[in-house]
């Protein structure tokens, strides 16, 4: 299996609602092509290094997912770079599966 960390910037000015549907509809891309999320976790709302489509800050979230196929990453970019609800995003493959600490499991159960 092939293990991926993806970090991706949403747009600062959206409220919990907006970023909790934009967060499911990336989950839901993800596991409409059969691949699986080990967990997904909102960071807050932070400062940026530099500007991005103008805006100075940004909500970061962090997600951790499984995906069977590699050429999966080629599409997921894809779908990041048409939303437009994200500024930036970064994917890094991961050498080994990701533990979970304990609020990600709490997180990740309240979820199901």
């Amino acid at each position: 299996m092939n293990y991926y960390e993806v970090l991706y910037i949403v747009n600062p000015n959206y409220g919990k609602d907006k970023i909790s549907e934009i967060i499911n509809g990336i989950n839901k891309h993800i596991e409409s092509k059969k691949h699986s999320i080990l967990s997904h976790d909102f960071w807050g709302k932070k400062q940026l290094a530099y500007s991005v489509k103008k805006e100075k800050y940004g909500n970061y979230v962090l997600l951790h997912a499984e995906f069977s196929n590699p050429s999966f990453v080629n599409d997921f970019k894809q779908f990041l770079n048409l939303n437009s609800e994200v500024l930036k995003y970064l994917i890094v493959k991961l050498d080994e599966k990701p533990t979970l600490n304990k609020e990600d499991k709490e997180q990740k159960e309240e979820v199901e």
